[in-house]
């Protein structure tokens, strides 16, 4: 089941029940829309024999098109929930409008699966300029 709230600058996606991923449960999963940014935020337990999470972004739904933008390392704690964020702040740089985000969850062993994927659609600012477009301005 996926939640979608909806605000005049906040679009997020999350899921409502924890996913049992690669032996590491997702109790939460989720984007959050900034100013030129995306900060995108997870909250796991039980990471036994966990490597870390890579954080992967594609501009559409297929999954051939992600590209990794950080690897996280797990925190090694078994019990407790661990919470874990990610600012993607070159959204700005892009055109595109919806982003589309994903976990690879990899064990110490080098084997990973894949979250469910989140769509976020951040508000991007149009006051950046490059330095060609702002001397074009003046011509």
């Amino acid at each position: 089941m996926r939640l979608t709230f909806v605000t005049s600058s906040i679009i997020v996606l999350c899921t409502a029940i924890p996913l049992l991923i690669a032996g590491t449960i997702v109790l939460d999963f989720h984007g959050q829309t900034g100013f030129n940014k995306v900060t995108i935020k997870w909250t796991s337990q039980n990471e036994v024999n966990l490597k870390g999470f890579e954080i992967e972004r594609s501009f559409d739904e297929k999954s051939s098109n992600f590209k990794m933008l950080k690897f996280l390392p797990a925190k090694q704690e078994q019990k407790d929930k661990k919470q874990y964020e990610y600012e993607d702040t070159t959204v700005f740089k892009s055109t595109e409008r919806t982003f589309y985000y994903r976990l690879k969850i990899i064990d110490m062993d080098g084997s990973s699966s894949h979250s469910k994927i989140i769509s976020v659609s951040p508000t991007v600012s149009s006051a950046r300029q490059t330095w060609g477009s702002i001397k074009a301005m003046f011509r």
